[in-house]
Parts: structure tokens; C-alpha cells; sequence
């Protein structure tokens, strides 16, 4: 209730719940790419992590480091203990290259922790280029080199229907009924339905940089 009186999406709730289940052992150094202003997941991060060094091109989010990520980053080899890369890959131009770059400025053992959207509204930021199911996803950073890639869905068909039709409804107490029925319904439906035919509204993903 809270978030959705903020404004959030169900799509973006979900995902912060889960930036809270999966940031509980971060530390050390890490890089947000395409961070933006003030994002709502900052508020969720369960760890500890020394520093958060934003890097995005768009002086008006007032990052550390003002940066084309579709580029080389401006960061040397192995400084970053894990990177964050949410609601970004859809608009890359080349995803497997930016991810062979995250790869570069990760330590051994670091870790990437990504988004991806799959049912969700175009997007153009200024532009929108893909849409990844999970075996898609696990072939890009496979292709980046990455290993122990975990891709998990935000959301089922019911959740996805709800963020796409909420932006109809102006009062937030409406909203709110209609992801809490959605969740619901989620819940319900069968697991080898999930399994076989996924729907999320995106997947959250987290992969290592290892050496072997």
C-alpha cells in the first residue's frame, strides 16, 4: 500500500522486494549503471556496501561519474565488487558488449545484478531495442562470460496484465486492490503452468565473473 501511494508500479514493488532478498551479503565497491535520480531500490539494499558510485549520462541525476555506459566505462579492471544493471538492457544498443565490460571492471568472484523487462510497455529512453525471455538472457551473459547465472521471474501473467492496465486508474486505492488480486491470483496458478509458459513481467538476474 505504501509503495503504490508512492506511485510505484506493481512491477516496480515486486523487483524491490527482490533487490531486498538479494543484496543481503553486498559489500565493497559497487557501480550502478544508467543509476538515475534517486531510485526507489536504494531504499530496499539489505547490505552494507563501503561505497555506491552512480554512473549515468544524464547530468540531471547528478551521478559521480557522467558516462555513455554503452562505451567503454570510464573504470579501471577489477575495481567493482558487484555492479548493478536494472531497467538498463532493453535500451543498450549492444548488450553483450556493455556485459563484457561489466565483466572487465568486476573482481574475481564479483557479481552483476541485472533486470530485464519481458511483458512490458515500450519504453523509449530515448530508445527501446529489446525484450529477453530467460533463455535469452542466460545466452547473453553466457556470451559475456559469465558463470553461476541465477534468472529469476518478477511476477506471473496476472501481475503482468495488472501493470500494463493500472496506468487506466487515477486513484491509488484502485490500484491497490488490483495488485493485491493479481498477487493473489499469481499465487494460485498452477507451478508447471509457470514452469512451462512463464509470463513475468521481467526477470531479475544475478550472474559472477570467476575464473575458472
Amino acid at each position: 500500500m505504501k509503495e503504490t501511494r508512492k506511485g510505484k508500479t506493481i512491477g516496480r514493488t515486486l523487483f524491490n522486494w527482490k533487490i531486498r532478498e538479494r543484496t543481503k551479503d553486498l559489500k565493497g565497491a559497487v557501480v550502478d549503471l544508467g543509476s538515475g535520480k534517486n531510485a526507489s531500490y536504494n531504499r530496499y539494499i539489505a547490505g552494507k556496501p563501503e561505497k555506491i558510485i552512480n554512473i549515468d549520462i544524464n547530468p540531471d541525476a547528478a551521478p559521480e561519474i557522467i558516462a555513455d555506459i554503452n562505451k567503454t566505462l570510464p573504470l579501471p579492471d577489477g575495481f567493482a565488487d558487484a555492479v548493478f544493471l536494472f531497467s538498463v538492457v532493453y535500451i543498450l544498443e549492444n548488450p553483450t558488449e556493455v556485459l563484457k565490460e561489466i565483466r572487465r571492471v568486476l573482481k574475481s568472484e564479483g557479481r552483476l545484478l541485472m533486470s530485464a523487462p519481458f511483458i512490458f510497455n515500450e519504453a523509449k529512453e530515448p530508445a527501446d531495442y529489446w525484450r529477453f525471455t530467460s533463455s535469452g538472457i542466460y545466452k547473453l551473459l553466457q556470451n559475456a562470460g559469465f558463470k553461476k547465472i541465477e534468472i529469476e521471474p518478477i511476477g506471473e501473467r496476472f501481475t503482468a496484465a495488472a501493470y500494463l492496465t493500472s496506468s487506466i486508474f487515477l486513484f491509488w486505492p484502485i490500484k491497490f486492490l488490483l495488485y493485491v488480486l493479481a498477487i493473489g491470483l499469481d499465487k494460485l496458478l498452477p507451478e508447471k503452468i509457470k514452469l512451462k509458459s512463464p509470463a513475468p513481467i521481467g526477470y531479475f538476474v544475478t550472474a559472477k565473473k570467476t575464473n575458472d
